[in-house]
């Protein structure tokens, strides 16, 4: 082979491996770059965001609270406007001692109070009731404060 042969088959080589460069980097790595679906967020941790839903309304007993108003949350998952029944066992509770036993629980808000209850839940879908609540406010009967 002559001299200039072999430089063109070098050449010739070079200008292949170059042109292969870019279409290799173009490809991201298995398990990274955009998600398959365009819904997702591409986070793949396999878990559900909890977010804060704020229901106002009225207390209707055992649990249950008629929703007038609400946060964005709220309103997107249709509670708006419904009875939503509450589990208020781990709540805390922000109301006034009106059954006189020395503790602000359950047992002191009444039928037909203006309620808020705070409760942590999946962003999207909320799930099943009861819901855990987190908190519940009487605004009817509020706490007294401790100065």
């Amino acid at each position: 082979m002559s001299r200039e042969a072999i430089q063109r088959a070098l050449a010739l080589g070079a200008i292949g491996a170059l042109a292969a460069v870019p279409a290799a980097l173009a490809q991201p790595p298995e398990g990274k770059g955009k998600p398959e679906s365009p819904g997702s967020q591409g986070k793949g941790n396999g878990k559900t965001k909890s977010v804060m839903y704020v229901f106002k309304g009225t207390y209707a007993g055992a649990g249950s609270v008629e929703v007038k108003k609400g946060n964005a949350h709220v309103k997107r998952a249709e509670l708006k406007g419904t009875t939503v029944n509450f589990d208020l066992t781990n709540a805390t509770f922000s109301v006034a001692d009106t059954t006189g036993d020395g503790v602000s629980d359950a047992r002191d808000v009444v039928v037909g109070d203006k309620v808020v209850v705070k409760s942590r839940l999946p962003r999207k879908d909320p799930g099943s009731q009861p819901f855990k609540a987190k908190q519940l406010v009487d605004q009817t009967h509020p706490a007294a404060d401790a100065d």
